[in-house]
Formats: structure tokens, C-alpha cells, sequence
């Protein structure tokens, strides 16, 4: 049959990283992006 996909959790509202890593939570770094917020 078809592939099952597997969906991680949104840490929406959880502003403790540890528990966003420890629960096994979705988690995009998306510091990189912070030179282009503070050039605009």
C-alpha cells in the first residue's frame, strides 16, 4: 500500500525549548533569517 506519514506535534503556545526537544515537537531554526529582518 501507500506510505504512511508520520506528523510531528506544533509546539504552538510552548515557548520552553527543552520541552519543545524533549516532547518530540517540530522545531525550525530560523535564526538565519534575522539579518534580512534587521536589514528591511
Amino acid at each position: 500500500m501507500g506510505k504512511s506519514i508520520s506528523r510531528q506535534k506544533l509546539p504552538i503556545g510552548i515557548e520552553d525549548f527543552g520541552e519543545i526537544c524533549s516532547e518530540g515537537f517540530y522545531y525550525v531554526d530560523k535564526t538565519g533569517l534575522l539579518g534580512d529582518f534587521l536589514d528591511a
